[in-house]
């Protein structure tokens, strides 16, 4: 098999979040990382006398985590995403939507998306003393699954 040229770099990423799941929040001049995690399928197995092998068999997929990372700012402005996400965890019961575009928000390009998901951590800006990195804040968000479809409009 010939060896891929269409390979990705994440650079061109864009990250949004919502509370309903149709007014979103461009995160992408703000969000440093997306991290996905989980869906793992269950598996069981069991040894039995007449043979040296186990019997293995396939159960159900678990949920899957994203961690988005993204730059703190003291925007005065409501709609600044940390005050948003903030207040989604606090007061909206953890509900939260999240998509991201890995080579970009253009039509044909791909988008992974969640359904309803819950915020399961919302991390407070932090840093060190001698370090000139710009504080960074993350949002944990835990999902049935993400679906992945071509972008239309």
């Amino acid at each position: 098999m010939a060896r891929t040229t269409e390979g990705l770099s994440f650079v061109a990423c864009d990250v949004e979040v919502s509370q309903d799941g149709a007014t979103w929040i461009d995160l992408s001049d703000h969000a440093s990382s997306v991290a996905v995690s989980g869906g793992d399928r269950a598996t069981g197995e069991v040894n039995v006398f007449g043979d040296e092998r186990p019997i293995v068999k396939a159960g159900k997929k678990a949920s899957q985590d994203i961690v988005i990372r993204y730059a703190y700012t003291e925007e005065v402005d409501a709609d600044a995403p940390f005050q948003k996400m903030r207040l989604w965890d606090d007061t909206e019961g953890g509900v939260i939507y999240a998509r991201y575009f890995p080579k970009g928000k253009t039509v044909g390009n791909f988008v992974f998306s969640t359904g309803a998901a819950i915020i399961t951590s919302f991390l407070d800006p932090g840093g060190e003393a001698g370090s000139g990195d710009p504080v960074l804040c993350e949002i944990g968000i835990k999902t049935e699954e993400l679906t992945r479809a071509s972008w239309v409009s």
